[in-house]
Parts: structure tokens; sequence; C-alpha cells
């Protein structure tokens, strides 16, 4: 029986994928549970809309995030942190004081967007905006309050 994947099921398929299962397992296990629904023609018309749909938002992130990554290239952020005598941080830079510095700059970063390892050092360091396939490396920079 062809059923269409509502969610991710462990060895079967993923989301939204058409795919062929034993018709007992695809009515008393799959569409029971909502894992799954038939694939009928009407049901494959919806999940092609939906495909499209997402496609189309996924798009419009990918833009959104190249349109900040750009914004931020040719205005660096710097952001004023504490630290000691060895230039250390007191505490790792979190997402939210990039957000923070970013908005004061008049660029607003989804957080989803902000990719960011353990930065605990001043200087310059780099940031990763991402979306979809789309990622750019952002060039900030610490300094000390």
């Amino acid at each position: 029986m062809k059923v269409i994947l509502l969610r991710d099921v462990a060895k079967i398929g993923r989301k939204f994928e058409v795919v062929n299962v034993p018709d007992g397992y695809a009515l008393n296990n799959l569409i029971p549970k909502r894992d799954a629904e038939a694939a009928t023609p009407a049901n494959l018309k919806k999940i092609a809309a939906r495909q499209a749909r997402t496609a189309s938002e996924q798009c419009d992130l990918e833009q959104t995030a190249r349109t900040i990554a750009e914004q931020l290239t040719k205005n660096p952020l710097i952001i004023a942190v504490k630290a000691n005598e060895q230039n250390h941080l007191f505490q790792a830079l979190s997402v939210q004081e990039v957000l923070a510095a970013a908005t004061q700059a008049g660029v607003t970063i989804p957080k989803e967007m902000l990719k960011l390892e353990a930065i605990k050092t001043l200087g310059d360091h780099e940031i990763t905006i991402a979306a979809g396939s789309f990622s750019a490396p952002v060039k900030i920079t610490l300094a000390k309050i």
C-alpha cells in the first residue's frame, strides 16, 4: 500500500515521502497512529502544495540570511564585554549578547540563523549566519569594557 508519511518513521522514510509498505502495517500501525495517510490523489496534491510552500519559505529565509550577512560584512559588530588582564572573558559570549549588539547596530537577526561557538577571548572572531543551504561566516570584534 502506498502511504504518505506525516512524520519521520525509522527504517521506513522521512516526513512527506510517499512509500510502499505492507497493507497490514499501514492499516494497523501507521495510519491509526497518524504517522501516515493513504496516498490518494487528493492527499498527493495537498502534499505537493505543502512542499511548494515550504520550498518558497525556505528560499525567503535564505534570502534574509544573505541580506543579514551582507549587512554585517559591511558593518562588523563590535561587542563590549568584561575581560581580565589576560584578555579572557569572564564568561563565554552568548547568543543573546550578539543579538543585542546586532539590534543596536540596526540589524535584526532571527535567533535560529545565528550559529555561535564558544568565544572566550577578546579580539576578532567569526560567527556563522545560516539558513537552509546558505551559510556565511561573519566577523565580529570583542572589545574590553
